[in-house]
């Protein structure tokens, strides 16, 4: 009897588990106007910090722009 209600509740939480990454997430998608400060203070408390990240880490437009340091002469 002891068996079966751990058995139950393992199988449960298993399926809880599996569940939780079938709900689409409130995350606006990561792009130059979301990414405005003013855009970012609108957002939940939950999402803001995570949100802020991604954009931070976001693919910069300009790679492969590449600018030559001036040569030093020391």
């Amino acid at each position: 009897m002891m068996f079966t209600n751990h058995f139950n509740r393992l199988f449960l939480v298993s399926i809880l588990a599996f569940l939780t990454g079938c709900w689409e997430s409130d995350m606006p998608e990561v792009n130059e106007q979301n990414c405005l400060m003013e855009n970012i203070k609108k957002l939940d408390e939950e999402i803001k910090q995570e949100f802020a990240s991604k954009c931070l880490r976001r693919v910069n437009t300009r790679a492969g722009e590449f600018k030559e340091s001036p040569q030093k002469e020391w």
